[in-house]
């Protein structure tokens, strides 16, 4: 007799279960490998979040600079009374981390109300719901490590920054701090030193850096771009603002009299070099929100017909179609009259075999497993190599000859000798980066496995640019059909409408075709449409980035305020001598608004600086675009509100008492 192990160990070797049409799959591993996702936001929103910590620095380092001069005569005293200078930094060091802690600890409760604010965005169908195919988003708060991370680095920065601002009060000699005189700056049309511009060197080599990085940036692909990306908007930001406080100190040599139009201007220009550090960080401030404001609106895309390929209507089936939709005969064994018939007959249809499979297009959250293989017949082949039909747009090809470069499609027929196995395969350049994370381009090889547990391997031949076909991944109908032999017809159809095609047309074609081919359970769209909801999950994610440079706009509009505030309350004693000399209240308004409008605009132009230099590189390869509509309204927002942020400090400059402010009081 045989024991149970020995049977089953005999049966093993004799049955095999693939050749019984068994396939056995860890589903609970793949469905755990799908819900890690496609693309690592996190990431992205951290590369994006820099800008505004930055901001959140130079805001912290301002304010707090402010408030050690305010207070600089009570330092003065503390020195003077024989306190170590080492021991009052300590003290106001520790005195800035408290707050600091205060601030990290509010910080936590505004990001849990910002994530949740987020998401409830995402969920929503009326906001930015398109992003997502299925509103089921939840805010998760069962990871303390997360609030403890960021409440440390938060409070870490900040600390750090406050200690850099002590460090420069602590240079100060006691005569100057018991004056107030804690300013960098020197008098108006004093003397500045001229000795080796290390800043302007230090700036230039920054900008060179900064372009360089921007060039790479468009030879990479996924985290790599991202981070080349970042890295040169910080480098070209942080080069134009080094040269510009490198200006403003040394603009204090120019004569103090002087003749000329615009005489206000040019006093408000004066006065933002009285303080260099101080103007530069309110600049800064305004910099990295339109920094973010302008780059980010620069890659918004809008549908277009070549990501249609020149097709109106595109249509799938549940159940293959073995007729050709072109040939008047077939559409008869198919039972199509009338009004379809009619459309049909005036209408281009290229039919494709579909291989069904998971959905890798950006309209699904989850990790592509198997991925939709679709075969391009010869006629599709022939048909967008006609000079007269507009072609897919094509990101990357890997043609070789001027037939090929004319007709990119022909590529799916080549076969390499260094991977004679692989099958040729088109795919749309988003589906290969962010749902399989294919970045080596055209050349590069990956491999599958499909439903019967076979590993297929891939080579990438062309990646279409923003197409309707995302999602899925072309090969030639031979290499299909030898592949999959037992699948027959058709089940996708590209239609393209005759040369009186119009807007009404095409949804009379979508009619037409699902009412005539509901047996086959043919379900047509508006190409343009599906176009536009693929677009669309982009421009959603756009607008959440977006909303950081809101964010970061916030910051500097309470940043240029705040400076705006405390130059007017510094100054009394200067404003209040020129209205006793004749200067009336509005002619000092209009003087004191017209030094927040240059530092505002100041910021404004720093920052659409280096998003051009940022985004530059991306527009000539195809993968920005400048919206000037928006961007126009968007800087025109930016400069109302930091104008209007600008009135108190000329409510205070109106209010001002003249005798109080001469006597410094």
């Amino acid at each position: 007799t045989l024991t149970a192990e020995e049977v089953a160990t005999r049966l093993q070797s004799v049955l095999v279960p693939a050749e019984q049409g068994f396939v056995f799959r860890p589903v609970k591993r793949e469905a755990l490998d799908a819900s890690r996702g496609t693309t690592p936001f996190a990431g992205l929103f951290i590369g994006f979040s820099f800008f505004i910590i930055a901001a959140a620095v130079m805001l912290v380092g301002l304010l707090f600079q402010l408030g050690i001069e305010q207070r600089s005569h009570q330092v003065g005293v503390m020195l003077a009374v024989g306190l170590d200078r080492k021991l009052v930094g300590r003290f106001l060091s520790r005195e800035g981390l408290i707050v600091a802690l205060v601030g990290g600890l509010l910080g936590i409760g505004i990001g849990i109300g910002y994530a949740w604010l987020m998401i409830a965005g995402l969920n929503s169908p009326d906001w930015w719901g398109q992003a997502i195919a299925t509103p089921f988003l939840t805010l998760h708060l069962d990871n303390p490590l997360t609030f403890a991370m960021g409440l440390f680095f938060g409070v870490f920065i900040a600390w750090l920054t406050i200690v850099w601002c002590v460090r420069g009060m602590r240079k100060q000699p006691i005569r100057n701090l018991m004056s107030g005189q804690t300013r960098e700056s020197e008098a108006l049309g004093g003397s500045t030193r001229r000795g080796f511009p290390i800043a302007e060197c230090l700036a230039g080599c920054l900008l060179l850096a900064s372009i360089g990085l921007f060039v790479l940036a468009t030879t990479q692909s996924g985290e790599a771009q991202a981070g080349a990306f970042f890295g040169g908007g910080a480098a070209v930001l942080s080069a134009l603002l080094l040269f510009i406080w490198a200006r403003l100190r040394r603009g204090g040599s120019s004569s103090a009299i002087a003749t000329g139009g615009w005489p206000l201007l040019r006093l408000a220009l004066r006065n933002a070099r009285r303080n260099p550090g101080r103007s530069t960080l309110t600049i800064g401030l305004v910099a990295a929100a339109t920094f973010l404001i302008v780059a980010i609106s620069a890659f918004r895309i809008d549908p277009d017909q070549r990501g249609a390929g020149g097709f109106d209507v595109l249509a799938e089936s549940t159940q293959p179609i073995v007729f050709d939709l072109n040939v008047a005969s077939d559409r008869e064994e198919l039972r199509i009259t009338g009004d379809a018939e009619a459309t049909l007959a005036e209408s281009e249809v290229i039919a494709l075999r579909v291989k069904g499979g998971d959905d890798a297009s950006c309209l699904n959250l989850y990790q592509s497993q198997r991925p939709r293989i679709l075969g391009v017949s010869r006629n599709m082949v022939e048909y967008l190599g006609r000079d007269d039909q507009p072609d897919f747009a094509w990101a990357q090809t890997g043609a070789t000859t001027d037939e090929e470069r004319a007709n990119p499609w022909l590529l799916l027929d080549n076969q390499y000798d260094d991977t004679p196995d692989a099958i040729p395969v088109v795919i749309d350049k988003n589906t290969a980066m962010y749902s399989l994370h294919q970045y080596g381009g055209v050349g590069s090889t990956f491999t599958t496995t499909d439903d019967d547990g076979r590993e297929i391997e891939f080579r990438i031949v062309g990646l279409l640019a923003n197409s309707i076909l995302q999602g899925s991944l072309l090969i030639g109908e031979e290499r299909f059909t030898s592949l999959y032999p037992s699948l027959s017809g058709y089940q996708m159809f590209l239609v393209k409408q005759g040369s009186a095609g119009t807007v009404a047309g095409t949804a009379e074609t979508v009619t037409a075709l699902e009412a005539s081919l509901s047996e086959y359970g043919v379900d047509a769209v508006i190409a343009s449409d599906r176009l536009r909801d693929f677009l669309a999950v982009q421009n959603t994610y756009l607008s959440t980035f977006q909303s950081l440079g809101a964010l970061g706009l916030l910051l500097g509009t309470f940043g240029l305020a705040t400076v705006q505030l405390r130059s007017v309350l510094e100054r009394r004693g200067e404003l209040a001598l020129m209205r006793s000399t004749g200067f009336r209240r509005a002619r000092l308004a209009q003087m004191v608004m017209l030094e927040n409008v240059v530092l505002l605009l100041g910021g404004l132009l720093t920052g659409c600086m280096a998003a051009v230099l940022a985004v530059v590189p991306h527009f000539f390869s195809g993968g920005a675009a400048i919206p000037w509509e928006d961007l126009i309204i968007y800087l025109g927002i930016v400069l109302l509100v930091g104008i209007l942020s600008g009135l108190a400090a000329v409510i205070a400059t109106l209010r001002a008492p003249l005798l109080g402010a001469l006597r410094g009081n």
